[in-house]
């Protein structure tokens, strides 16, 4: 991979893994304008999520929500109640610390503990939201590799 990025003269490939970008993604009963692969490794279930840098908090969906409750999978002690506000109204729930992994079809995978608002009602998608996941991460997106998009992601150092 040429991934290049320029500090004190010399140059240096900055990221592990990367993965093509899911645009206009059908998920059901939602678009998801950039999709990304994820694997929620508690519950072993992959799906195309929603990443979204201008979401404060990633959510977790209906499907993954139920994953966790139809499987007894324990999410641990919760870190505190949150009232998120969106598109599809208020929402509160419980922030929960979750083993998330990127799906690389380039390089390596990239597991996160991503902090997850988990709510009954939310009906929206799993999103991908900046504070307790996207800002663990360094990523770049590209979006006309082979003119389907690409993002490119490591750890955060």
């Amino acid at each position: 991979m040429r991934n290049l990025y320029q500090k004190n003269r010399t140059f240096s490939q900055w990221n592990r893994g990367a993965a093509y970008l899911h645009f206009l993604h059908e998920g059901g009963m939602h678009k998801l304008v950039t999709g990304v692969e994820c694997e929620f490794l508690a519950i072993g279930t992959k799906q195309i999520v929603l990443l979204d840098t201008g979401a404060e908090w990633s959510v977790a969906g209906y499907e993954i929500y139920q994953s966790f409750s139809d499987e007894n999978v324990s999410l641990g002690s919760s870190l505190g109640k949150k009232t998120i506000s969106s598109r599809l109204g208020s929402f509160e729930g419980d922030l929960y610390r979750i083993d998330v992994c990127l799906t690389a079809n380039w390089g390596e995978s990239l597991t996160i503990e991503g902090t997850f608002l988990f709510c009954e009602d939310w009906q929206g998608p799993t999103v991908l939201g900046f504070h307790g996941f996207l800002e663990r991460i360094r990523f770049a997106i590209d979006p006309y590799y082979e003119k389907v998009g690409c993002i490119y992601f490591s750890e955060a150092y």
